[in-house]
């Protein structure tokens, strides 16, 4: 397993990069190339530890 240590900003650059990357996609689990299927599990990943972070950040 891979860790990355990113600020907020980072993140939601990176994310949305990965964002514009699969969008052209289907969501078909039947038609979708599997490497989309591990991007999009990575944007759901960095979605939650972002909103986690803003969170955190608002205290």
């Amino acid at each position: 397993m891979i860790t990355l240590n990113l600020d907020v900003k980072s993140a939601v650059a990176i994310r949305q990069v990965l964002f514009q990357e699969q969008k052209i996609y289907t969501h078909d689990p039947v038609c979708v190339p599997s490497r989309i299927v591990e991007i999009r599990n990575v944007i759901a990943d960095l979605d939650s530890q972002i909103e986690e972070e803003l969170k955190n950040e608002r205290l």
